[in-house]
């Protein structure tokens, strides 16, 4: 009968469901133009602003907004006020503030259907005949949330200060990409850009970019005030990227972190000087304030939504209490929203340099990886937490991405068949000697401890239980260990982790991001499959670490390929053999296709019925969160 009553809720899923297989639902990302001036003649504010332009404390709304604004074509024009009110999971949270747009602003955004469009750049241009030279224009007039300008001298301080390796921080996305010394000022808002190799520039439209507020840090910086060290730079600097301590950092974002807590509580005030409009002339952001409250487990989120404590969320939602939300939008006075994604489910992710020689070993033996895949009842994964909406899928990315190999590689070792799994562990000689129920492994018993968090990035916990449960009828002494995500980060820098799971983002475009998938060019990204013993290896050229695997070896050079690709076709080639290499080899193995579920105060507009959610879209600000407003 539970089982009817959930089929009946989620009638509403099904029309959705085929976004996985098609991608072509959804919202489009509003379309942007330029807009002068006097074509709109005085812009208008928020009441908040307004006053503080008549009390003299800030200057009218046309000398902070650009003089060609970027206009929002919004479906209804909104009014000003109010307050959104989101959850978040701790310190190393910090996507929930840059998914709303209380942190980081895009060089560039991408339309679902990965096309780029323009953000803090306006137009760029690649140059030479390798595409290795990109020049970047940016808007002109944007400023920080202190009014400073926001110029090309931003992107060369940033990539200077990273570059000089006196800041001990991590280079990654466009500003990995740019060669030592490669940034040249053309005026101050063009610059051109020397690329190690072509990087499309669809691949900016991620978390990391390559600007910072000059005017800001450099008053932390040894090089403008001698009584400064290289150390009180990284303090700030840190502060800066990773979200922590911003209420004095200048931004780019609609909303500006404003205050903390002791309780755990984050307000963000809207930025005086976004540099966005409506078509009607009024100064975006809509709503007032954004407030974030912390929450120490998931598991408190669903009844905080039917209290109706929370007005817009996707992210650490999981999708098994949709139902429970569906039940109770009336009462919450919410709408809950049911979303396809750009990702695959709950992944495990082994560690192919542990600590343990004979479980490295054993993970880098195929035969063994094969036998783990195969004893995943996945079926029974999309059946607990999808209510059977979602499938079985492989190694591979979905059929949407233009690097998808074909139906062979995403069902490659799919298929549930716990008696072939056995034979191959029988094979491996991983016997039951004692008959406790637990494998041998070089007479010590068999066990793979498997690391995840109760949040976004893993799925459900149960879905990664469901794992490990099949797994030990296999044999296998499989253990779900659930800890928060700073202590899964300080696990996977010291290599303390055996094997760890978590979604597998990218599987509409595994190209563009890689971090998931094989690349191995930024040291000690977080999110690196394989580990900072072999990516030390891999950036020493031998000379450190531990060596990796030659398949790992030849699907990192598939990557680099389709990164180095010029043209659509080819990098959609290069990323069909990389697609297929992953799968073949099961260098991840996930278990199903992936559905997201968030909730929306009923009274907040301009929210589309439904669209594809994921990382490759930056969450929510996918669909401009600024252009929300509380119907009075």
């Amino acid at each position: 009968m539970m089982r009817k009553r959930a089929k009946e809720l989620l009638g509403v899923v099904m029309a959705i469901s085929v976004l996985a297989g098609c991608g072509s639902a959804g919202i489009q990302v509003p379309e942007r133009t330029l807009t002068k001036a006097q074509d709109t003649g005085v812009y208008k504010e928020a009441p908040d602003l307004a006053a503080k332009v008549e009390s003299g404390e800030l200057p009218p709304a046309e000398e902070r907004l650009p003089e060609e604004p970027y206009v929002e074509q919004v479906e209804s024009v909104g009014t000003y006020g109010g307050t959104i009110r989101r959850v978040y999971t701790g310190v190393s949270d910090w996507n929930s503030l840059n998914y709303i747009g209380a942190r980081h602003e895009l060089l560039v955004y991408v339309s679902q259907e990965g096309v780029a469009q323009p953000n803090l750049v306006e137009s760029w241009e690649y140059q030479g005949d390798d595409n290795t030279t990109l020049v970047l224009k940016l808007h002109k007039g944007i400023k920080w949330s202190d009014g400073e300008p926001f110029t090309v001298d931003d992107i060369l301080y940033d990539l200077g200060v990273r570059q000089s390796g006196n800041v001990p921080l991590e280079q990654n996305g466009l500003g990995a990409a740019v060669v030592s010394d490669g940034a040249k000022k053309i005026d101050d808002y063009t610059v051109e850009l020397k690329l190690k190799e072509y990087y499309p520039i669809e691949y900016a439209a991620t978390f990391e970019q390559p600007y910072a507020p000059e005017h800001y840090l450099k008053q932390f910086d040894p090089r403008y005030d001698d009584t400064k060290t290289w150390e009180d730079l990284t303090s700030a600097w840190c502060s800066y990227t990773n979200g922590k301590g911003l209420e004095d950092l200048p931004q780019l974002s609609p909303w500006k972190v404003s205050s903390y807590t002791d309780n755990g509580l984050i307000v963000a005030e809207r930025n005086p000087y976004y540099w966005k409009v409506d078509q009607e002339g009024n100064q975006l952001p809509y709503v007032d304030t954004i407030e974030f409250k912390y929450v120490a487990s998931t598991d408190s989120i669903p009844a905080m939504v039917a209290a109706g404590e929370i007005d817009f969320q996707v992210r650490n939602m999981q999708f098994s209490d949709y139902s429970y939300y569906k039940q109770n939008e009336e009462a919450g006075g919410y709408r809950a929203l049911a979303l396809s994604s750009s990702s695959l489910g709950p992944c495990i992710r082994l560690n192919y340099a542990c600590e343990d020689l004979k479980l490295r070993e054993l993970f880098r033996d195929l035969e063994f990886r094969k036998a783990l895949s195969l004893g995943i009842d996945r079926e029974a994964i999309s059946d607990s937490l999808y209510f059977g909406l979602v499938e079985g899928w492989g190694a591979c990315p979905l059929e949407v991405a233009p690097s998808y190999p074909g139906e062979e590689y995403a069902k490659m070792y799919t298929e549930y068949d716990p008696d072939t799994a056995n034979e191959i562990l029988d094979g491996l000689g991983l016997e039951d000697t004692n008959n406790d129920g637990i494998r041998e492994i070089d007479g010590k018993p068999l066990t793979i401890v498997i690391d995840t968090e109760d949040g976004y990035g893993s799925g459900p916990v149960k879905g990664i239980e469901l794992v490990a449960e099949h797994w030990r009828k296999l044999g296998i002494d499989a253990v779900v260990n659930t800890i928060e995500r700073s202590l899964m980060l300080a696990r996977w820098q010291d290599n303390s982790y055996t094997a760890y799971a978590w979604k597998l983002d990218g599987a509409v475009d595994p190209v563009r991001f890689n971090y998931a998938w094989a690349d191995l060019s930024a040291p000690d990204y977080l999110w690196h499959n394989v580990g900072v013993p072999m990516q030390a290896w891999y950036h020493s050229d031998g000379k450190e670490g531990v060596e990796m695997p030659r398949f790992i070896q030849d699907i990192n050079a598939k990557c680099v390929e389709a990164l180095g690709a010029t043209d659509d076709e080819k990098r959609a080639g290069y990323g069909k053999e990389l697609s297929a290499l992953v799968a073949e080899n099961l260098f991840v193995i996930p278990t199903t296709t992936y559905m997201e579920c968030g909730v929306v105060n009923a009274k907040l507009k301009n929210v589309p019925e439904t669209w594809i959610s994921g990382n490759e879209f930056c969450g929510e600000k996918h669909i401009h969160p600024w252009i929300l407003y509380y119907e009075q």
